[in-house]
């Protein structure tokens, strides 16, 4: 009993701990959902330096009436623009699944495993749309870090920190496995290998086995 009082006690502080970190960083005074200016945040405090994943077995049951971020969910949609101004859409993807990824230039995990993530798509984008999206950055810088990386797949800004603050993210880089019907399959907090990215979308999806 006594063991289990104090795992209890545990798990609510690491929760109160997330809670007050996500307080910190996206909510204003007035309560009110709003990113603060990268001159009050201490952006080494938002770069995972640690890796660790869950996946969600294709046959699981889901809760497609729902979005959350958060595994079995439908993933929350948002709007955000392309590199080229264009607006992209998430919910627009449907029919192919997704592997968002979430970054930024000043984050070496995210420079870490930029080369796998482009590995990736010469690989299978033709199976599975990857989708990078930069936080609070501008266009320039975000285009100069991937010209340098020779970053090929389709990246969008989220200047504002609208799918940020929708995902509940507390740092990066972070990732998440959507499948077809845009349902989170998998959730990756950390640089992720070229071989984690495969593995996901074997445990949670068919997608790369269709067309062998």
């Amino acid at each position: 009993m006594r063991k289990l009082l104090v795992s209890v006690v545990i798990v609510f502080g690491l929760g109160m701990m997330g809670l007050i970190t996500y307080s910190y960083l996206y909510l204003g005074r007035s309560g009110e959902l709003s990113v603060r200016g990268e001159s009050t945040v201490n952006i080494s405090k938002l770069i995972l330096n640690f890796s660790q994943g869950s996946f969600l077995d294709k046959r699981a049951k889901v809760r497609a009436d729902v979005a959350a971020p958060l595994l079995g969910y439908l993933a929350p949609d948002f709007t955000l623009k392309d590199l080229n101004g264009r607006p992209v859409k998430l919910s627009g993807l449907r029919g192919k699944p997704v592997l968002l990824n979430f970054w930024a230039t000043w984050c070496p995990p995210c420079r870490k495993e930029m080369p796998d993530l482009q590995k990736f798509h010469e690989l299978y984008g033709d199976k599975i749309t990857l989708l990078g999206i930069d936080f609070g950055e501008s266009k320039s810088d975000v285009l100069a870090f991937l010209r340098e990386f020779g970053i090929t797949y389709a990246n969008l800004l989220d200047r504002d920190g609208q799918a940020f603050v929708s995902y509940r993210l507390t740092g990066i880089p972070t990732s998440y496995w959507i499948d077809s019907k845009g349902i989170i399959r998998g959730i990756w907090e950390g640089a992720m290998s070229l071989k984690t990215m495969v593995e996901g979308f074997k445990k949670s999806t068919n997608a790369l086995e269709e067309g062998r």
